[in-house]
């Protein structure tokens, strides 16, 4: 990642973000500080004699995180643009996860991989434009489709198609109408509010 991206990436944090809450401020602090760690993540790691530099800001990120929301998200997580974290307290993911542009994950959320399988393949993917309700979990090497509802509560340990919902303990999968703003996977996208899609 260039600086033109990083620094795009925070211009939309911002603007996804953005109110006048405690939770707003907390979200775009956390965010911005995920954005510094990922850039230096990239800047740095591939260089032996300079992957302290990315193990001290992970350190230092890791303690920031916790004092301000108690959360864990490294740098080395894939996130797109436009991570809405409403309340961002208690979100811990995987540095294997994959999440896509414009979602939104509510508090207490766990994103992990499947501690029985090898870390190398146990990466759980989210698509665009899904929504994760609060209290859920994303567990395991699972892909979850663009444009997905996971409710408050629910364990998904099963891949997940595009324009689904996913209610319950158990991942009960149903069909949903495609969302009016959401587009095909893979086109050019020109949404003016990402998140009309779930008002």
């Amino acid at each position: 990642m260039n600086m033109f991206e990083l620094l795009e990436k925070i211009r939309w944090d911002i603007r996804i973000n953005s109110g006048l809450s405690f939770d707003s401020i907390r979200s775009i602090a956390l965010l911005i500080e995920i954005r510094l760690e990922e850039y230096i993540y990239g800047k740095y790691l591939n260089h032996s004699w300079l992957k302290i530099i990315w193990y001290l800001c992970r350190f230092a990120g890791s303690i920031f995180q916790w004092i301000l929301c108690n959360s864990n998200i490294p740098g080395n997580v894939k996130i797109g643009k436009g991570l809405r974290l409403p309340h961002p307290q208690n979100i811990i993911i995987v540095y294997t996860a994959e999440i896509g542009d414009f979602c939104m994950i509510y508090q207490n959320c766990t994103i992990a991989r499947n501690g029985f399988q090898p870390i190398q393949i146990s990466r759980p993917k989210i698509g665009d434009h899904v929504l994760v309700g609060a209290n859920s979990i994303v567990l395991g090497n699972i892909e979850i489709g663009n444009d997905v509802l996971i409710g408050a509560g629910t364990i998904v340990n099963v891949s997940v198609p595009n324009y689904s919902r996913v209610v319950g303990g158990k991942s009960q999968i149903s069909n949903r109408k495609p969302s009016e703003n959401a587009a095909e996977p893979g086109s050019e996208r020109h949404i003016h509010d990402p998140y009309s899609i779930w008002r």
